[in-house]
């Protein structure tokens, strides 16, 4: 683009400069030529020497002095130099003094400075923005890939406790439940490495995850699990409702004498998902969730929430003295 800038112009002023003063090609080119070259020294010493070391600073009186110092002084000797070129080849010709022509170079040096200082500020706030841009993906990327790498350490955990337990009471029964968790952590291997990924795979995933917890608590616990039937054909982040899911079973009542449930419901409409959680809880534990290391998975879905859905989700938490509920609505665009 410089190249194609200086040739266009040396094109222009060799086209005027040979009708105006009716001089030859060559004497045309070879002037105008030397015109330019000053010209981009005066320019380029701005751009590349000037600006990097004041304007960028922020030195702005600084910058301005010495661009303007510059800026005359190169005015001055493209004018004398010129005006040397052309009494050496025509004598007779009467261009005024230095002074005067100084003038019209300057204002021509005055306007290509000026389209030359445009460009370079929108050039480098262009590529800065691109440069933060870039850095902030990479930034989120980073965090995203961190919170999923805690969050399945949290999941094996509980998985691998539960399967302990089914082993103790029913080994053909553990074995099958075996089988189901390779198929799980066969999907947060092997399918959970995309942005998003479609419900119903991540809905299978929690049917295994149900199907494992109902066994490991058995008849101790009234399960509500209702899936709704428009609840298809969409995407969402993979492992995002896994951590609510989780700390149902985890911080669920275990009264003797009194209902101990969780409620499960997931629904779609208006290109809204409503994912809802409900159980119940014992009075020490009303609010564990949001403190120690209980909540790590929801601290971790809360905040990978806000890194992908940012102003097209709302999530309610709320601690109770005999439920507990989570209600997440996400805006799928």
């Amino acid at each position: 683009m410089h190249i194609l800038f200086w040739v266009c112009s040396l094109s222009f002023w060799t086209y005027s400069t040979c009708n105006t003063y009716h001089v030859s090609v060559w004497e045309s080119l070879r002037n105008n030529g030397i015109w330019l070259i000053l010209q981009a020294i005066l320019v380029y010493s701005i751009i590349y020497w000037l600006m990097p070391q004041y304007f960028y600073r922020r030195q702005y009186w600084r910058f301005s002095l010495s661009a303007a110092a510059l800026w005359g002084a190169m005015s001055l000797l493209n004018a004398w130099v010129m005006l040397t070129l052309v009494r050496s080849d025509h004598p007779q010709a009467h261009l005024g003094n230095v002074f005067s022509f100084a003038v019209f170079t300057s204002m021509t040096n005055f306007y290509v400075c000026f389209v030359f200082i445009a460009a370079k500020t929108v050039k480098d706030k262009l590529e800065a923005e691109r440069h933060q841009r870039e850095a902030e993906k990479e930034r989120t990327e980073n965090e995203l890939r961190f919170l999923k790498s805690q969050m399945n350490p949290h999941f094996l955990f509980n998985a691998i406790n539960s399967i302990y337990v089914l082993i103790r009471k029913d080994q053909e029964m553990a074995a099958g439940t075996l089988a189901t968790f390779a198929d799980m952590l066969r999907y947060q291997l092997y399918e959970c490495n995309t942005e998003t990924i479609p419900i119903e795979k991540e809905i299978a995933y929690l049917n295994n995850y149900v199907q494992l917890e109902k066994l490991r608590k058995g008849k101790a616990l009234q399960l509500d699990y209702q899936v709704g039937e428009n609840v298809r054909h969409f995407s969402i982040a993979p492992l995002l409702l896994i951590p609510f899911v989780e700390n149902a079973f985890k911080y669920v009542s275990t009264y003797t004498s009194q209902d101990n449930h969780i409620r499960l419901k997931l629904d779609y409409e208006d290109d809204n998902f409503l994912l809802e959680v409900e159980n119940s809880v014992e009075p020490i534990a009303s609010r564990p969730v949001l403190n120690g290391a209980g909540g790590i998975g929801l601290e971790n879905v809360k905040r990978r929430l806000e890194l992908i859905y940012k102003g097209n989700y709302d999530l309610q938490i709320t601690p109770g003295d005999a439920v507990f509920t989570v209600k997440l609505t996400l805006k799928i665009i």
